[in-house]
């Protein structure tokens, strides 16, 4: 019980690279990726169903608990708790384990909304990217509420935290790797730019955009036209518009 209170507090989970999981839908997510479940802990009045599947796709590899539902309702972290949550180890992964042949990355750039973060995560899984990378400055990936708004994309998409800007530029360098950032003045349209090819997609804060070595550094700039007059996107709606734009471009040329 220690350690799970302990690893709300994002110090703790960076420190022993684990967090927390809650909810039956999530639990199922990350069984079938074959992500690294330390801990599970029940309530003793969960569905006895739903336990007993969960129990049963285990086995015996992973430590199993039951607290009493007061107990259960001051560690959860959700409001209307489902009586189970999980203790996962991070996955670990670096820059040059995540490299595949026409390279598709979205940059989190110092994104601070979880729900944000979280859905940016959820549609680049959904459209095929190959990573999510986060730089310094960006929200705990591991929030509780950046995890439930991936909606278990973050067991099947390589997530990578605090990425150093130098070690970025160096890694794009090397697999050539084009650096395109997202800002609303001084760019091209999204479907003027090939987005076919190997390319990052950076995604600015949402107040205050793209960070300067990005606005200095970036291959291209591009953006998405607005007739409507509106200042600006929600910054997970234009990752998402601009992702599918990719998706788009490249269906219409195996076409």
């Amino acid at each position: 019980i220690k350690e799970v209170i302990s690893l709300k507090d994002k110090k703790n989970r960076r420190k022993s690279r684990k967090f927390l999981i809650e909810g039956y839908r999530f639990i199922y997510e990350a069984i079938s990726s074959n992500a690294p479940i330390e801990k599970v802990i029940f309530s003793t009045d969960t569905d006895i169903k739903c336990q007993r599947r969960v129990i049963e796709k285990l086995g015996s590899k992973v430590n199993i608990y039951e607290v009493e539902p007061e107990l259960f309702s001051q560690i959860a972290q959700t409001d209307t708790p489902q009586g189970v949550l999980c203790i996962v180890q991070v996955l670990e992964q670096a820059l040059d384990t995540i490299y595949d042949n026409k390279f598709r990355g979205l940059v989190l750039d110092s994104i601070q909304d979880p729900g944000n973060a979280g859905t940016m995560i959820r549609t680049a899984h959904a459209l095929g990217f190959n990573a999510v990378l986060a730089t310094e400055g960006t929200v705990d990936i591991y929030n509780g509420k950046v995890l439930r708004a991936t909606m278990g994309s973050i067991f099947y998409i390589p997530v990578l935290e605090n990425i150093g800007i130098e070690d970025f530029f160096r890694f794009c360098e090397i697999n050539s790797i084009r650096v395109i950032a997202s800002q609303i003045e001084n760019a091209k349209p999204c479907f003027n730019v090939d987005l076919t090819d190997s390319f990052c997609l950076v995604i600015g804060n949402e107040g205050n955009g793209i960070s300067k070595c990005f606005q200095e550094r970036a291959t291209e700039f591009i953006n998405i036209p607005m007739p409507g007059g509106a200042e600006s996107f929600n910054a997970a709606v234009a990752a998402s518009i601009m992702m599918y734009e990719s998706n788009r471009q490249i269906y219409c040329i195996k076409c």
